[in-house]
């Protein structure tokens, strides 16, 4: 068995090895708007053979984060698989170690981050030198206790943003947090106009008192036909008026949701503000976590200093 970094062509296994593992087929499509035409740069994706059989892959991708108001280069942990006949071996270890070192010595990476899930929580801490940052909650409203206020506002489809978006969005971030994924206009389209597989719907508002961007995807919750309105990002000059966007979002869908959902840093002031409006903790809970490497400056570690939404983890 051998470890070698990917080279063009191999994403055929790669894809019939993640089709083996997971029961469900990942595009090619999606496969190379994740790893070939991020703006961020390069992937590493290390990948282990037996022979010609492709048998274990760890992928991370890279993501531009601004750390006290510096570009810090830094990866998201993504996908990570074994062939099920080789399950026991250590492969995912042994790819992880080949991995690291190459990001931490040879390409100027500060942190491997992510969300590990339940699966993979207890290795990236107890064997790969993870740290945990926090749990997050899910934010959720009961579609129910939806009121309006009756806010006159317009409203445009954002297809394409530009750079008043990309202002608006970081002025908003950076009134609060000094860790953050860098959200530039390249970034922006790349995360929400770009991708194959996924529809976001992505809306401008305007009011008297103020903007708000908020980008927004419907997911199924497989009961009789309903839906879960994820707010995987959200900027708001006053968040008095989110449950009239709220509304427009949901009559302009013509679906029927059961809530809303969303994440915000307990520590963001704006936190607050959707409790007021009727946010309440719910499930599911989800890891926050990081391989930090020492050159980071400190205040990456605590979680207080950062802003995270949805978007932010390639779930949503």
């Amino acid at each position: 068995m051998e470890i070698r970094n990917y080279v063009e062509g191999d994403e055929v296994k790669i894809l019939e090895l993640f089709e083996l593992v997971f029961k469900q087929k990942f595009s090619i499509e999606n496969w190379m708007w994740r790893f070939r035409y991020n703006p961020a740069g390069k992937h590493l994706i290390k990948l282990m053979w037996d022979g010609d059989e492709l048998i274990g892959q760890y992928a991370v991708s890279p993501i531009i984060m601004k750390v006290d108001g510096e570009d810090v280069l830094t990866t998201h942990s993504l996908s990570t698989m074994t062939h099920p006949e080789y399950g026991g071996r250590g492969i995912f270890k042994q790819l992880s170690t080949s991995l690291y070192d190459e990001l931490e010595n040879n390409l100027n990476c500060k942190a491997v981050w992510g969300f590990p899930n339940n699966n993979s929580h207890y290795g990236f801490v107890k064997s790969l030198k993870w740290s945990n940052l926090s749990v997050l909650h899910t934010l959720g409203l009961d579609i129910k206790k939806i009121q309006k206020k009756d806010v006159k506002f317009k409203v445009k489809i954002i297809d394409k943003f530009d750079e008043p978006h990309a202002n608006f969005i970081n002025e908003k971030i950076t009134s609060f947090a000094s860790v953050y994924v860098k959200k530039d206009v390249a970034y922006l389209n790349w995360r929400f106009t770009d991708k194959p597989t996924t529809k976001y719907w992505c809306y401008e508002f305007e009011s008297d008192s103020g903007k708000a961007v908020i980008i927004t995807k419907f997911y199924p919750t497989g009961n009789n036909n309903k839906y879960d309105l994820n707010i995987v990002d959200c900027y708001m000059d006053n968040y008095e008026e989110i449950h009239d966007y709220i509304d427009f979002i949901i009559k302009e869908s013509k679906l029927e949701f059961d809530r809303v959902s969303m994440w915000t840093n307990l520590f963001d002031p704006n936190h607050l503000l959707l409790e007021r409006q009727g946010f309440v903790p719910v499930l599911p809970q989800t890891y926050l976590a990081a391989r930090i490497h020492h050159s980071m400056p400190e205040l990456f570690t605590n979680y207080k200093n950062w802003y995270i939404s949805m978007s932010d983890s390639d779930v949503f």
